[in-house]
């Protein structure tokens, strides 16, 4: 196991409430972690931020925590045992260029951990994957959605013969998208023989989705599922607090606001549903049905800011990753969820045909 001795943060920008800050200070100031409080003994932490403006946090951490901010990438990188690169926002929009800059600049074996999508297209992820090997780099991507906190703290266990799946997000596009995806794949991936990639996707959006539901081509049971684990219902219980069953009452096609969904069918059988609900739940919240007819929901906790401790669970993802090189989880899924978006994006106006998706056949397994 790898004595970290500098770990390095390339950063598209620098504020507070982003997934950079937050990684940065765990690293740089310690996080809890096993009932105690983790710091890095004796471990350099150093930045290099794209957007060059003085940044007043930056400043006062430099200050009072020794953190190294170097004007050019190849400088706050060399000798890193780790670098960290985050994208802005949800990180749902890569950029291509930094990463590959990095990757070419650091030293040979370093381990690289990607916050957010991996690549803005599935050409651009396989060039990424590529790179990295010709510079022997550990990489991995990915976000604190797969690795944190569960309500009820169900897991799925691996092996498990999987039927059907659903996720409820909220937000615009494409970060809606991109959370419910690093949200699905790590449930679903657990199946007998792992991921098998996409074989169909539709997207559906208003009275269409709800046409979709009522004909089975999504399920309203796993949706009902879903929303029980919420504990942000809006509507009827924002006011005053009552409870209020969402899909029995037949609610939630009254408060979606501009409601889509996209459905996919997977190469094995299998089908998942990311719903994009805005004003139904404020939450992130998921249903499986394995196929013996069993249902397994649950909330994805995101404590809230500041302190968003969910990314203390990523931290602590990313330093045994570091110490290591084990990756916790297959570069794949990231090169299948960067081509899944990228799909995403060039059809966000076509509704209601089901496409044919033969370059996401990417299969992979834990």
């Amino acid at each position: 196991m790898t004595h970290l001795k500098q770990i390095a943060f390339v950063l598209e920008s620098f504020a507070l409430q982003t997934p950079g800050q937050q990684l940065l200070d765990r690293f740089l100031t310690g996080y809890p972690r096993d009932g105690a409080f983790h710091r890095l003994e004796n471990c350099r932490v150093s930045t290099y931020v794209a957007s060059p403006a003085d940044n007043p946090e930056l400043a006062q951490r430099e200050r009072d925590f020794g953190l190294r901010v170097h004007r050019e990438i190849h400088q706050a990188i060399a000798g890193a045992d780790g670098v960290v690169v985050a994208w802005q926002g949800s990180g749902a929009e890569a950029k291509d260029e930094l990463l590959k800059e990095t990757l070419q600049r650091v030293d040979r074996g370093t381990r690289c951990f990607v916050h957010g999508a991996l690549s803005a297209s599935l050409a651009g992820a396989h060039e990424i994957e590529r790179l990295a090997a010709s510079r022997r780099a550990a990489l991995l991507a990915g976000t604190p959605l797969g690795v944190t906190w569960r309500l009820p703290q169900v897991e799925i266990p691996k092996g498990t013969p999987l039927k059907e799946a659903l996720v409820v997000v909220q937000g615009k596009s494409p970060a809606a998208e991109f959370e419910g995806l690093e949200t699905l794949l790590p449930l679903i991936e657990r199946r007998p023989r792992g991921e098998s990639g996409i074989r169909k996707v539709q997207l559906l959006r208003g009275n269409d989705l709800w046409k979709a539901g009522e004909a089975g081509q999504w399920s309203w049971p796993l949706l009902a599922a879903a929303l029980s684990r919420s504990d942000s219902p809006q509507g009827d219980p924002v006011m005053d607090g009552r409870t209020q069953d969402l899909a029995g009452l037949g609610l939630v096609p009254k408060l979606a606001r501009e409601p889509r969904g996209w459905i996919m069918e997977h190469e094995d059988g299998m089908r998942s549903t990311i719903l994009v609900l805005d004003g139904v739940v404020a939450d992130y919240n998921f249903a499986v049905r394995t196929a013996d007819g069993r249902m397994i929901s649950a909330q994805i906790y995101r404590p809230p800011a500041p302190g968003e401790h969910h990314f203390t669970r990523l931290a602590e993802v990313i330093e045994g990753f570091f110490r290591t090189g084990r990756r916790p989880w297959p570069l794949e899924r990231s090169v299948l969820i960067a081509g899944i978006l990228d799909f995403f994006r060039n059809r966000a106006e076509q509704t209601t045909a089901s496409i044919e998706t033969p370059h996401l056949k990417i299969p992979y397994a834990l």
